[in-house]
């Protein structure tokens, strides 16, 4: 019996070699790393995937206004003093699943400064920290964009900062979007790039304000 145990401490040691365990009792080394997942809710009781109804009932929204009537898959409400919010749905139904949501932060800045501090806390370190974009799309020849960028398996979040250039003063501006992840062969986002506005069916942009 004694050639057998042997030859079975062999083997055991060899397993413990190649596979980092000996009788299956270990864990598998080759066990892929859990998916990275941003909180739920992640901005003011909202998340990418929620239905209408359900972000209804968080907020009293409305409908954004085209030159043809309402549009009923782009949503706004407000935190008067503080930000207005655009939902994006898939779709005109209740049911439909909430695509994408955009921030716009009004002249107030210490709250404006408050939010954005407390996203950025529960993201935890961004993969892009204040870089100046390659598409200003905030900004004008007056004004330079930088952005925030965190990203979990399925989207992005967008901290978006206008600043007057260098040698000119003024407030920033700050604006969050969240937006589902595509991946693309160019490799990382380099800059946010606000939606194009909803269209009529003239193909006119929507007519809002928006604050």
């Amino acid at each position: 019996m004694a050639p057998i145990r042997l030859l079975g401490a062999a083997a055991c040691v060899l397993a413990a070699l190649v596979t980092g365990s000996c009788g299956g009792g270990g864990k598998d080394a080759s066990q892929a790393p859990a998916l990275k997942r941003f909180p739920r809710p992640l901005f003011d009781g909202l998340w990418l995937g929620m239905t209408r109804a359900d972000a209804a009932a968080a907020h009293a929204m409305r409908p954004s206004l085209t030159s043809s009537g309402r549009n009923r898959m782009v949503w706004i409400y407000d935190r008067p003093g503080e930000y207005t919010v655009e939902l994006t749905f898939e779709e005109n139904r209740t049911d439909a699943p909430l695509e994408r949501i955009d921030v716009h932060f009004g002249a107030n800045r210490e709250a404006s400064e408050r939010t954005v501090a407390l996203l950025s806390r529960s993201l935890g370190d961004p993969e892009v920290k204040h870089r100046k974009a390659a598409t200003n799309a905030y900004g004008d020849h007056l004004h330079d964009q930088y952005d925030t960028i965190w990203s979990d398996s399925a989207q992005y979040v967008f901290v978006t900062e206008r600043v007057p250039i260098e040698g000119r003063s003024g407030r920033a501006d700050y604006f969050v979007t969240v937006k589902k992840k595509e991946l693309l062969p160019g490799g990382p986002p380099t800059g946010y790039v606000p939606p194009p506005p909803p269209k009529d069916k003239d193909g006119k942009p929507v007519d809002e304000s928006p604050f």
